[in-house]
């Protein structure tokens, strides 16, 4: 998830660690539901054409019927639309968009109760942070990491600008409740 860079330094001590790993949890939950938003649009973007054109197509029909003759033209531009709508169904078909956007769903599931764990983790007063919740972390997240769809980095470096942002949101509100208070 993080671009390689120099300036990298591991986690001193396992709390540094477990923090980093939040930090990823959050950052991989965030990119999976963006996915499944993206795939979920352009499921819609495929869907709504193909049923406004069957709707098309089938009116016509039933229209050529009551009338009798239909003109050339007409017959051809009915027999365009049924194509187009045939395209665009193969096309929703080969895709799965919105079987990809529910795995993204889920995942950005998965990773939310991690980070939920993660976060009861560090806030607990005094927690001691032993060798086996770490190894045990660790394997959930590697599972995680392994049996999740695919994100473009894009999305990650778009969500992390976003995330930064509103942490530094956060972060003023914070300063105001406090001097406020």
């Amino acid at each position: 998830m993080s671009a390689p860079s120099a300036e990298y330094q591991p986690p001193a001590n396992t709390r540094e660690l477990v923090t980093t790993w939040l930090r990823r949890a959050r950052e991989s939950k965030v990119a999976h539901y963006e996915m499944a938003d993206r795939l979920g649009r352009r499921a819609s973007w495929f869907g709504l054409p193909v049923i406004l054109i069957t709707v098309v197509v089938g009116t016509s029909s039933f229209a050529s019927i009551a009338e009798g003759a239909v003109s050339t033209s007409a017959k051809i531009a009915v027999g365009l639309l049924s194509v187009l709508a045939t395209i665009l169904s193969a096309l929703q078909t080969f895709f799965k968009f919105s079987e990809r956007a529910e795995k993204h769903r889920r995942c950005g599931a998965q990773y939310g109760a991690v980070e939920r764990e993660l976060e009861a983790t560090i806030a607990e007063e005094g927690a001691s942070i032993d060798a086996l919740y770490v190894a045990s972390m660790r394997e959930k997240l590697d599972q995680l990491a392994e049996d999740a769809p695919h994100v473009p980095w894009q999305v990650f470096v778009e969500d992390r600008k976003s995330l930064q942002a509103e942490a530094k949101r956060n972060n003023a509100l914070a300063k105001d409740a406090a001097s406020a208070g």
